[in-house]
């Protein structure tokens, strides 16, 4: 990757559905390149994927949390299982060190993420967890709940 890739990311990242032609121009490229080097990004696997993110989940999903998951022994299997049955639970993510997963969560209000919480924590592999409410977005890897502020009034 190079500074033009790096740049076409960073314009996706903000807006993932921009046409190819306000891309080229604001890389002051030909669209032909940008559509290249999309097509190059994707293939070696630098872009996964794109994604929409929806004003109702920034809306109706606004207190979100990070879990950090101990799991005892060799459960990690069947407690991911358990953890991808919430819908509180948004991704799910292994990491290493003193915790073995990592969770994305997301609830309505601090009662049903107190609900889910409880629920985690009852789930037969978990021997601990901590976990940390996120108080705002500054950076995402779509978009910020600001972006949303003059639509969602």
């Amino acid at each position: 990757m190079d500074n033009l890739d790096t740049r076409l990311i960073s314009l996706l990242r903000h807006d993932g559905r921009r046409s190819v032609s306000d891309l080229a121009t604001d890389l002051k490229v030909s669209r032909a390149t940008v559509r290249s080097r999309m097509e190059k990004l994707i293939e070696t696997g630098e872009i996964l994927g794109f994604t929409a993110v929806l004003r109702d989940d920034w809306r109706d999903l606004p207190i979100r949390a990070v879990t950090l998951v101990h799991v005892d022994g060799r459960n990690t299997d069947p407690v991911s299982k358990a953890l991808a049955a919430m819908t509180e639970v948004r991704a799910i993510h292994s990491t290493n060190g003193k915790w073995d997963l990592v969770l994305e969560i997301a609830t309505r209000d601090l009662e049903a993420f107190d609900d889910a919480l409880h629920r985690i924590r009852l789930i037969e592999g978990i021997a601990g967890t901590e976990t940390n409410i996120l108080l705002s977005t500054r950076k995402g890897p779509a978009v910020s709940a600001d972006h949303f502020k003059d639509a969602l009034g």
